[in-house]
């Protein structure tokens, strides 16, 4: 499973390398001499639905009919070169904070969990399993770097005093990716994508902000299943 010490070192490895932007075109593996792989040998590809994407070549996706999904870790980790938003104790608070209560990332992963059941749901072509067998594509995640536009909301002066902040969004979180072969152990692909709440101005509170956070989970696992379903429908070579 993915521990702090592996998001911290995929952090280092993908997320420095990430671009923001939409993707255009077909996804495709990247082919020639300037081709990037990774020491583990996974192949970038090209016009990922997620910022950054890497393959195992000639893996037969068809093949994959269960997922197993490890538990999601969510944390405040950041990348060492991260430097938060300084907090103005005299207009934020004493107590005001950018980083989640644990309650709060506890509440984070379990919403990811609910998201992939409904998104994988009996109307698709795949089967979530709760044990390691044949034909089982292990996925591990994590949520981490969640950079918030304004401190916690009960942590804010202003809440304590009935006021209101306002924001563009709410922030934005990074969705880190590893699948494996099951019986195998074989790392498949990784992926790393960061996302951004909703972009208006608007009031600032847990509501709103939990109400992206579901919204960001949706798209990123509807993307995950389409990406599997073009992986398996690709024509082999």
């Amino acid at each position: 499973m993915l521990n702090t010490h592996t998001i911290t070192t995929t952090l280092t490895s993908l997320l420095l390398l990430m671009s923001t932007g939409c993707s255009s075109g077909t996804a495709t593996l990247q082919q020639g001499p300037d081709v990037e792989i990774t020491k583990d040998g996974l192949v970038k590809v090209d016009n990922s639905q997620l910022a950054l994407s890497y393959v195992r070549p000639d893996v037969d996706w068809a093949k994959y009919t269960k997922l197993y999904f490890e538990t999601t870790k969510v944390t405040n980790d950041h990348p060492a070169d991260y430097h938060a938003p300084r907090v103005d104790r005299k207009s934020d608070g004493p107590n005001a904070t950018y980083d989640l209560p644990q309650a709060s990332l506890d509440k984070m992963a379990v919403q990811f969990s609910q998201t992939v059941a409904d998104v994988f749901n009996s109307e698709q072509p795949f089967e979530l399993v709760t044990e390691k067998g044949p034909n089982t594509l292990i996925i591990e995640t994590a949520v981490t770097d969640i950079r918030l536009s304004a401190p916690v909301e009960t942590s804010r002066k202003s809440f304590n005093s009935m006021g209101k902040t306002y924001t563009q969004n709410s922030g934005s979180m990074v969705l880190l990716a590893v699948l494996k072969d099951a019986q195998t152990g074989e790392v498949l692909a990784k992926a790393a994508d960061r996302a951004v709440g909703f972009d208006q101005w608007r009031q600032n509170t847990k509501v709103f902000n939990w109400g992206d956070v579901k919204t960001v989970y949706r798209h990123w696992v509807n993307d995950f299943k389409n990406a599997l379903m073009n992986a398996a429908a690709a024509p082999k070579d």
